[in-house]
């Protein structure tokens, strides 16, 4: 081979973009494995039962909230932002929408405000965050402590506030096909997200800056402006997880959205996202990751085993993603 020939082929020739490749290697393809796994052990243990309409209507009715709370909380995490106040926003949004209801309001309208309540609280954590650069971890974590104290006044000495609409729960009961409707919305929610995420400017922009933000503004492309987009996103998915949680139990409680934030989390980091570095992630892998438990919850509910054991299972997948973040190289965005 001549010289010129030599001075003519690349330093460092990149595989080019392939489909099917680069979704085997991506981070849905682990989850998705790991889902197709739990769907064999439990339908060896289980039977056909685990796959059963009914079964599945069942996990289904406890998954909508979580999945729509992380559909929306997936863009603040793309964005390199952690939003800790989600499970707060669920409590206290259920809190003011139970609390309209018991005062005569027809639930659009008390919907309305509701989300305009979280968007208000949404907007602070932006402006603490984008505004004044705070820490994001410390500044939700004030919000979700403020937060949980007003759902608390809320709620009043009772704990609790009772405003059953029949038409409420008859919508957010009705089923489709033997399938929850609001689940199959969810569903339908998460894969409207992963469009945006994976075929548009915005969602390309939402991980360019939580890859590297520095880069994304030599780009032309407004870090403050994405990021509190995202929180606002964040706020706005967690009021209605709440509105969908008041309409299910007709009720709100102290216990409401309680933990919700690291159940959501937990999923999205087994699904693939990173809490660590921006940029990583796709909404299908963090519903996948939802499921994953889900089942892994549910096989243990049918064989009637402690459900502890549910925590042990969650961290060994939980240390199992964030070997593989680790091992994909680490780069948060290309």
């Amino acid at each position: 081979m001549t010289d010129t020939a030599l001075k003519s082929e690349p330093a460092d020739y990149v595989l080019p973009h392939h489909p099917v490749r680069d979704f085997l290697t991506g981070s849905v393809a682990s989850i998705g494995i790991t889902f197709i796994l739990v769907l064999a052990v439990g339908l060896f243990w289980v039977g056909p039962k685990f796959v059963s309409f009914g079964n599945v209507s069942i996990m289904g009715t406890f998954l909508i909230v979580p999945l729509i709370v992380g559909a929306f909380a997936g863009f603040a995490l793309l964005s390199g932002v952690v939003d800790l106040s989600i499970g707060s926003m669920v409590g206290f949004s259920s809190a003011i929408f139970a609390l309209l209801l018991s005062m005569g309001w027809d639930p659009f309208s008390a919907a309305a405000v509701t989300l305009a309540f979280c968007l208000f609280f949404g907007a602070i954590n932006a402006v603490a965050i984008v505004g004044f650069g705070a820490e994001p971890i410390a500044a939700t974590l004030g919000m979700l402590v403020a937060l949980r104290g007003i759902t608390w006044v809320l709620l009043g000495t009772q704990g609790a506030i009772f405003a059953f609409n029949i038409e409420l729960f008859n919508l957010v009961s009705t089923q489709v096909f033997g399938l929850p409707l609001f689940f199959l919305l969810a569903i339908g929610l998460t894969l409207l997200a992963a469009l945006i995420v994976t075929r548009t400017r915005i969602g390309r922009h939402v991980q360019a800056v939580g890859g590297d933000d520095k880069a994304a503004a030599r780009a032309g492309i407004s870090v403050k402006r994405v990021r509190a987009g995202a929180l606002l996103l964040s706020a706005f998915g967690a009021g209605l997880g709440g509105i969908v949680f008041a309409g299910q139990l007709g009720s709100a409680a102290r216990a409401t959205g309680l933990g919700l934030e690291f159940q959501v989390y937990a999923a999205l980091m087994i699904g693939g996202y990173s809490i660590l570095r921006g940029g990583v992630g796709n909404p299908i892998g963090g519903a996948l990751g939802l499921l994953a438990v889900a089942g892994v919850s549910n096989i243990l509910d049918l064989l009637a085993i402690s459900p502890y054991y549910v925590n042990i299972i969650v961290g060994l997948l939980l240390l199992a993603a964030v070997l593989l973040d680790r091992l994909r190289g680490g780069d948060a965005f290309e």
